[in-house]
């Protein structure tokens, strides 16, 4: 099924393309939530060894850019 939002509806309920959501029918109206995922689905959509975790490192080598204090 094919859902067309307005955009500042998709930004304020954090939805993309392809995002799963609720249908909810309550007389007439029609209400659209994201979809809540158990703790079981996002272990299982997750990288199942910390080896393919992705990484950020390429920044822990650069020097201080402003006035922090390392």
């Amino acid at each position: 099924m094919i859902l067309s939002i307005p955009k500042a509806i998709v930004d304020s309920l954090a939805v993309d393309a392809g995002s799963v959501v609720e249908l909810t029918l309550n007389g007439r109206s029609l209400s659209v939530t994201p979809a809540r995922c158990t703790l079981a689905d996002r272990l299982a959509a997750s990288p199942s060894s910390p080896a393919r975790w992705p990484r950020d490192g390429e920044w822990l080598d650069e020097a201080p850019q402003g006035r922090e204090a390392l």
